[in-house]
């Protein structure tokens, strides 16, 4: 009987070695992990079919490119009978997860406001590194572009959207679409002009490399995985190709006009506040929606903007119409 406790605690111990190595040695447990649980903050999003009006039409699954993620949902209002401005969308789920379908709805909603939507999907990490998903959305904006007459769109009325993950991957794109030097630098692709490119509205997006370490145990834990996972490099912080990911340190006056927001209970609100303190350093047109903590409910938190059912949620919507429609203009 001794014999065999002892055995068994070896091989306890050694499983144990075994687990903790795989995980200092890889992504891959903690992204199985992080996908077993499934929370991409998109959750919610499906709910808000119930507001969509009538009279939007949709094309779904637009094959744009030869992979299996090279593909936009287009909305637009139905009755529009000329080109209408555009806004292309990336959506979050932390670069290792995440669909475009739960944000049809709110696409669809912002469409009826009389704009076309487009709705991209990207590759993840760690199957697909950096600057994969960056190239996907470029090439999106170049799509939507030389198919402008078919898709009922102005190509030089373009705006950048995003949340989450999404948002940085969407301002990212837009600094390489506007800052030739950055692009160059970065290593980065512009499918298209920097004159077509109108704005960027960002929700809940990480945006500060230096912010990695804070936050408790879990939220260190959930962004070194990630992180490490999107770029491939497990000290990705102190990585000098990296450098280019921590946007904040990247914006300029060549930056496009901002709307930025995210609740009071998000975790990355800090990065949402040093994002809104560069753009306006930079001398950004920047629109920022911020809520006071003590007077918001716990719920609004990360990706807030998608329960269209809540009051903070709807001033959001109204915030980023009004935005839209003052950089397209």
């Amino acid at each position: 009987m001794l014999v065999w406790l002892r055995r068994t605690a070896i091989t306890i111990a050694v499983l144990l070695v075994i687990t903790l190595a795989a995980f200092f040695l890889s992504p891959w447990p903690s992204v199985l992990v992080l996908r077993t649980l499934g929370d991409d903050g998109l959750g919610g999003a499906e709910a808000n079919e119930k507001l969509v009006p009538d009279g939007i039409s949709s094309q779904l699954d637009v094959q744009i490119g030869y992979g299996d993620d090279d593909r936009i949902d287009v909305f637009r209002p139905e009755a529009a009978d000329h080109p209408l401005p555009a806004v292309v969308w990336v959506h979050g789920g932390g670069f290792i997860g995440g669909v475009k379908e739960p944000l049809r709805p709110y696409l669809k909603i912002l469409a009826s406001h009389g704009y076309v939507t487009v709705n991209v999907e990207y590759s993840k990490a760690p199957e697909n590194r950096y600057p994969k998903a960056v190239e996907q959305v470029d090439h999106a904006l170049g799509y939507v572009v030389d198919h402008a007459d078919e898709l009922g769109l102005d190509p030089k009325r373009i705006v950048l959207g995003g949340d989450s993950a999404g948002a940085h991957i969407a301002a990212q794109t837009a600094i390489a679409t506007t800052d030739r030097e950055y692009a160059e630098h970065a290593g980065l692709p512009q499918s298209i002009s920097s004159s077509k490119l109108r704005g960027m509205i960002l929700f809940s997006g990480p945006f500060d490399l230096d912010m990695v370490g804070s936050g408790s145990f879990l939220e260190r834990w959930y962004i070194r995985t990630v992180m490490w996972s999107y770029t491939g490099e497990r000290g990705f912080a102190d990585d000098p190709s990296t450098q280019w990911l921590s946007l904040v340190d990247h914006v300029s006056s060549q930056t496009p006009p901002a709307f930025i927001s995210t609740g009071p209970n998000d975790p990355l609100l800090a990065h949402s506040e040093s994002m809104i303190a560069a753009l306006k350093k930079a001398a950004v047109d920047t629109d920022a929606l911020l809520f006071d903590a003590k007077t918001t409910p716990d719920s609004v938190g990360h990706e807030y903007q998608l329960a269209l059912a809540t009051p903070q949620a709807q001033e959001a919507l109204d915030r980023v119409v009004a935005f839209l429609a003052e950089v397209t203009s």
